[in-house]
């Protein structure tokens, strides 16, 4: 058994789909409550992540630990500790929605639950909580599919999509809702989402990941766009690429080089550049949004 205190605790993970490989060795080690935010372009190995967490796959290899848990030797003590929220959740269609959430209630005996119609009025669905489900909305299902993820009361949530279908107020509302749920109560909530305003506005930190490799890892502050401007761009160019810390370099055409290195400051890079006897005439961070990283790292790679 592993630490209790950790969340999340993957390393090594794998996994082939006949000669594809979803997943390259990926590691992810969440231990402390807050919102992260699990970004990757569609096919990057997000999905596969989230169902072998939820023991819905075995991986080729690595280990994957709930609360210090084993996934695989102790599946069920392992899923008593988790909520899912899939983008496509799945119903009882002819069951009301109080009757949904009863059903998972009685399939948790034994654990610690929490109240239907605390869970009900949570995600907003009390008004409707007595129709069937095969009445719902698509937004509808989203908000009982929150509340069947959060009956367990859960260390770890998993959300997919947490906001896909929901009108503009429901959207601010799971907005508002989920840094609750991570802060306030104490949980790890793992967001996936291609809103990138979404993520920007609730997600302490960010995991990026593409063609089953994790890219980055890192606070939305880590996250920048260093501009070096040298007068021997070639030979600076040549340098930075030789370091492990910078993941993105790209040139524009009138030399400037932009450096994205979550863990290296704007003075470090000029040392090492002043190191390697290349002048550096100027030097600073570029404004940029979340969206133009992401585009940055996973276009690169799948060139």
């Amino acid at each position: 058994m592993g630490r209790e205190d950790q969340f999340i605790n993957i390393s090594g993970l794998s996994r082939n789909f006949g000669n594809t490989r979803a997943l390259k060795g990926i590691d992810i080690l969440i231990d402390e409550p807050g919102v992260y935010g699990f970004l990757g372009p569609n096919g990057a190995g997000k999905t596969t992540t989230f169902k072998i967490i939820c023991a819905l796959l075995r991986p080729t290899s690595g280990n994957v630990e709930v609360c210090g848990i084993d996934v695989f030797s102790h599946t069920v003590d392992a899923m008593s500790r988790i909520g899912v929220q899939f983008d496509s959740p799945a119903f009882y269609p002819y069951l009301t929605g109080r009757e949904n959430l009863r059903l998972k209630k009685k399939w948790l005996r034994g654990y610690h639950t929490l109240g239907v119609e605390e869970m009900l009025e949570l995600s907003g669905l009390g008004s409707a909580a007595s129709r069937k489900v095969k009445e719902y909305s698509w937004g509808m299902k989203q908000r009982l599919s929150l509340a069947s993820a959060l009956i367990s009361d859960p260390s770890v949530l998993l959300l997919d999509e947490p906001t896909n279908g929901l009108d503009p107020a429901g959207i601010a509302y799971v907005r508002e809702l989920i840094p609750g749920l991570a802060h306030q109560q104490g949980r790890a909530v793992l967001l996936s989402s291609h809103r990138m305003e979404e993520i920007q506005q609730i997600c302490d930190r960010l995991i990026i990941i593409n063609r089953g490799e994790i890219i980055i890892t890192g606070t939305d502050a880590d996250l920048r766009i260093i501009e070096i401007t040298s007068g021997d761009p070639d030979r600076a160019e040549d340098i930075l690429n030789d370091m492990g810390e910078v993941v993105n370099l790209q040139r524009r055409n009138d030399g400037t080089l932009e450096v994205i290195a979550p863990n290296l400051e704007v003075e470090k890079l000029t040392e090492e550049l002043s190191s390697g006897q290349v002048p550096v005439e100027k030097a600073g961070e570029k404004e940029f949004n979340l969206e133009e990283i992401f585009l940055r790292l996973t276009s690169e790679e799948e060139e």
